[in-house]
């Protein structure tokens, strides 16, 4: 490598022409004066934006794709426009967020930048850098950094406030001018007749109490149903026989926080004689962890979040309390609904996979109290605290009206428990 050139290189593009996806260029450098190196060929693909071929020779014709060109460069974007910011995101907007309506596009939240990054296939990437320039009540606008072109745009967000693990948002169309009343104006939002907000959905998200708890009986329609499966593979040791009077498919919301969702395809809900139930190795074929919920249209949705998912790790549901004791339930393709989705959609025609028709059926000893939550309001703090009574008599400074009347309490309370116990 001692003897080979060190510098920059300069090309003047004499013209171009495409065959097919494949954008063919031809250069020259006017710094050369040796006719075999002054000229060259350079052939990109429309579905390649980081590698470009190149040829060693005048020719083209031995160029026929990138990857098999005798020279291959790889090239990255980079936006060397910098615009300063002009105001801040919510503070709880900061973190990793995942935007499902750009193909689960990976988003970094700061106090002044969003940056999105997805990916088309696995060896490509797009970044979309979002600068907070002005904010007024729920419109945020932002310049749009962009390594397509040498210019940028203004691009106005409506957010809601967040809660949960989600950020629900609408995006306006892109302008050119640096002005909020065109920029944010409520025309350059999209006005359809139906729509919803887009999601920011957080990469790591924290469970949240379910809207939906209780032991549920249900029954499924859908092209892709709930199946019977052993999480984890082959179990440690063999399960012993158990005779099963009945099967059902369960649904159940029952640990202490109610934050997990356990759908068992084939359940046993046989008891012995004392009401307790027979099958206590089985597991629950699905594990779903509740990170938020909300209303929207007169529906209730639900995202739930599954590490085992190999379609989609998050999942959104339509909810619906039909009667007293009785839910119904549609699961989405993907981490966002379909507007056209419903409680009853069980097909692709409007984005959801299964839909199901769900019971209560809690047994004496199952101990798993029905809650529901139609998510009308989602800020509200819905879990389960422990609450710490202030026990004013141990205080010093209380009146002694107060304190004589908590003493009697006390005193009439311990004498009724001795009456029961002994």
């Amino acid at each position: 490598m001692d003897g080979t050139f060190n510098g920059v290189v300069e090309y003047s593009c004499l013209g171009d022409w495409f065959i097919g996806k494949n954008h063919y260029f031809a250069v020259v450098n006017t710094k050369e004066s040796r006719e075999d190196e002054k000229y060259r060929c350079f052939l990109k693909n429309r579905d390649d934006d980081l590698y470009i071929g190149g040829s060693i020779t005048a020719e083209c014709n031995t160029l026929k794709t990138v990857e098999k060109s005798p020279e291959r460069y790889r090239v990255t974007p980079v936006k060397s426009e910098v615009v300063e910011p002009g105001c801040r995101f919510p503070q709880n907007f900061t973190g990793d967020w995942i935007n499902t309506a750009n193909i689960d596009a990976e988003v970094q939240v700061n106090e002044t930048h969003i940056i999105e990054t997805y990916y088309p296939d696995r060896a490509r990437f797009r970044r979309t850098i979002y600068v907070c320039r002005e904010q007024r009540d729920s419109r945020i606008m932002t310049a749009r950094l962009t390594v397509d072109g040498c210019q940028k745009d203004y691009v106005c967000f409506d957010f809601i406030p967040r809660h949960h693990n989600v950020i629900r948002y609408r995006k306006g169309m892109a302008v050119i001018k640096d002005d909020f009343s065109t920029v944010c104006s409520w025309v350059q939002f999209p006005n359809r007749e139906e729509w919803r907000y887009d999601l920011f959905l957080n990469a790591k998200p924290t469970p949240v109490r379910c809207p939906v708890a209780g032991k549920f009986n249900f029954t499924q329609k859908g092209e892709s149903p709930f199946k019977t499966r052993i999480l984890g593979g082959v179990t440690l040791s063999p399960r012993p026989d158990i005779r099963c009077k009945q099967n059902i498919s369960d649904f159940s919301v029952c640990d202490t926080d109610q934050k997990e969702m356990a759908i068992d395809a084939d359940y046993c809900l046989s008891v012995d004689h004392l009401g307790r139930p027979v099958d206590i190795y089985s597991d629950p074929d699905y594990r779903m962890k509740c990170i938020g919920y909300w209303q929207e249209n007169l529906k209730s949705y639900l995202v739930t979040y599954d590490d085992l998912d190999p379609l989609s790790k998050y999942r959104c549901w339509v909810y619906q309390r039909a009667d007293l004791n009785r839910v119904l339930m549609s699961q989405a393709t993907g981490a966002f609904c379909d507007v056209r989705q419903d409680v009853t959609s069980w097909n692709y025609t409007e984005g959801a996979v299964v839909a199901l028709d769900m019971v209560e059926y809690e047994r004496e000893r199952d101990q798993c109290p029905m809650h529901f939550d139609d998510g009308e309001n989602p800020w509200q703090e819905g879990e389960n605290y422990i609450t710490v009574f202030p026990w004013l008599i141990y205080r010093s400074g209380v009146p002694s009206s107060l304190g004589g009347t908590m003493n009697a309490f006390v005193v009439s309370l311990a004498a009724l428990l001795l009456k029961l116990l002994f």
